[in-house]
């Protein structure tokens, strides 16, 4: 092997793309480039606040409901029992519902729950309440619960 092409080869400048097609110009784009990323920072940084925001706004009122039994009394009457935790002076609405054996609602109430007397010693365990309704159907019901509760506006 000729040792004079072996030289130039070991000699071959690290960056031979930028020796081919040479260097991109700076176009004085370095303070907008700069500028973006930090209304990038800026706009992470709200998104962020923003989530955690909503999360804590949502946490701050606890409303939470749990089905206890139901009692079918007749084709035309039921009874649902349900656990409903909130705030006493709160006042909440629950859909209460009954269904037949083919899941098709045969019974349907809402109930208007609250304020209540807050007197109690300020424990977590007096949010907690159980609540009996009473409702008509139209049919047999086989099931029946809580479809869901909100805060009354």
């Amino acid at each position: 092997m000729d040792s004079s092409l072996q030289g130039s080869v070991d000699q071959a400048p690290k960056d031979s793309l930028a020796n081919r097609y040479g260097r991109p110009e700076r176009t004085g784009h370095g303070f907008w480039r700069r500028w973006g990323r930090w209304v990038a920072v800026a706009a992470l940084a709200l998104a962020v606040a923003f989530v955690a925001w909503v999360t804590v706004s949502a946490s701050a009122r606890p409303l939470d409901w749990k089905d206890v039994g139901f009692e079918i009394l007749s084709p035309t009457r039921a009874t649902v029992t349900f656990q409903l935790t909130k705030e006493p002076e709160d006042t909440v609405e629950c859909a209460i519902q009954v269904l037949s054996e083919q899941y098709a609602v045969v019974g349907w109430r809402t109930v208007v729950i609250g304020p209540e007397d807050s007197s109690g010693s300020g424990l977590p365990s007096d949010r907690t309440r159980y609540y009996d309704v009473a409702l008509r159907t139209d049919g047999l019901g086989v099931n029946g619960g809580v479809n869901s509760c909100w805060f009354q506006d």
